[in-house]
């Protein structure tokens, strides 16, 4: 149904009606659903039920309330696969930075899902659930490799995923992938999906061509309804976008994505050597507002364990974004100050003989750009203080 609000006077057509609407328009007898938007325009069109099985069923969807009675419903508590970041029967998009560890985190997500683990990075499993894991990133020898190391590092053995754990690798240029997937998910009956990633599933298309992704969104959402699966989609930021710091704007397609999905996990590639793990934008209930270190470390036996380590500040979080690149240019002068220090102090040392060696307005510019990413704190005009990374330990 459409309605064109530009139009003070609306034409609301039903059944039959819209045929003679055609007629006198001198349009093809289609079914009116797939009129142009140009064609529609100024009509509220309702064809027949006859007419439009989908449409009926659509119908049969619709809940309406009216007055008090709105507020006698009573909502569904939110059911999760893992509390807090993926929710059951949702498209989750699992959003970060390149080299922020996403393959692995999720990964490591599907082993504790399929093997019934109590608890991933402190987060609730509920349940243990059915998982099939779509690797068109890494190939078939590197994924296996990342699934042995997680194994062992986490203390799972092989026989624990029997029955609850599928895993489909790239084979080829993958032209087939969403044939296959579709094919196992008939088969294995998973009740999460996780595909890594989107750029790969899209067959390289050019993802924030909106027009290109809303035929593959849609794809993907036909296959968690007819299934009634979770589905977890990682994907990947814009480069070059770190210091607007940890948000879903930062992701490629992000006005298509931003409608399609229910949920959203953030992850951040951090200057410091580890990932900062944080909560997107929910249809699902208010997300949880925490910030996470995270750690990927090796362990005896080539195993790898993921880890949560505590809190992170939300103004630190722009500082600890910033491309090192960007960092270095900064530590060497700021290491030179003292832990207080004023507007005069930081010119006189970025503009002596030592490197790296700038403009008065340059260092100025510098002072500014420091302060919006949290390195350092301005206590008041002209005067400002060093601040240090801290991580709190939760409760």
């Amino acid at each position: 149904m459409l309605i064109d609000e530009t139009y003070e006077e609306k034409n609301v057509l039903i059944g039959h009606e819209i045929w003679d609407e055609i007629e006198k328009r001198g349009l093809d007898k289609r079914s009116p659903t797939v009129l142009s938007d140009e064609e529609r325009k100024g009509f509220l069109i309702i064809p027949p039920i006859e007419d439009q099985p989908m449409m009926n069923q659509s119908l049969n969807d619709l809940s309406i309330r009216r007055g008090s009675d709105i507020f006698n419903h009573n909502p569904k508590p939110v059911e999760w696969v893992i509390k807090d970041l993926i929710p059951k029967r949702k498209k989750t998009l699992s959003v970060g930075d390149y080299e922020a560890g996403k393959s692995f985190i999720n990964m490591g997500a599907a082993l504790s899902i399929a093997t019934g683990q109590s608890k991933y990075l402190g987060f609730e499993i509920p349940k243990q659930l059915r998982v099939l894991y779509v690797d068109l990133e890494n190939g078939e020898d590197e994924t296996y490799r990342r699934i042995e190391s997680l194994a062992k590092g986490f203390g799972i053995s092989p026989s624990q995923t029997d029955g609850y754990l599928s895993v489909i690798t790239k084979p080829g240029d993958f032209s087939d992938r969403f044939t296959l997937i579709t094919a196992e998910t008939e088969m294995f009956n998973p009740e999460v999906i996780f595909i890594d990633n989107l750029y790969q599933l899209s067959g390289y298309s050019d993802i924030s061509d909106n027009n290109k992704i809303k035929s593959l969104l849609a794809d993907v959402e036909t296959l968690r309804s007819n299934n009634d699966t979770a589905i977890v989609m990682i994907h990947h930021f814009k480069k070059n976008t770190e210091e607007q710091g940890l948000e879903e704007g930062r992701m490629l397609g992000a006005s298509s994505l931003l409608f399609w999905m229910e949920h959203c996990t953030l992850l951040g590639k951090t200057n410091q050597g580890f990932t900062i793990l944080g909560m997107g934008k929910s249809r699902v209930g208010k997300a949880n507002s925490g910030l996470y270190s995270i750690e990927i470390n090796d362990v005896d036996d080539d195993g790898i364990v993921i880890e949560k380590k505590g809190l992170i500040s939300p103004e630190k979080v722009k500082g600890l974004l910033l491309p090192e690149r960007k960092k270095l240019k900064w530590d060497a002068p700021l290491d030179r100050c003292p832990d207080t220090f004023d507007t005069k102090d930081w010119v006189n040392i970025c503009t002596d003989k030592m490197n790296p060696s700038v403009s008065d307005r340059t260092a100025k510019t510098w002072l500014k750009e420091m302060v919006s990413v949290g390195m350092i704190k301005k206590l008041n005009r002209g005067l400002y203080k060093k601040t240090g990374i801290e991580i709190y330990g939760e409760g």
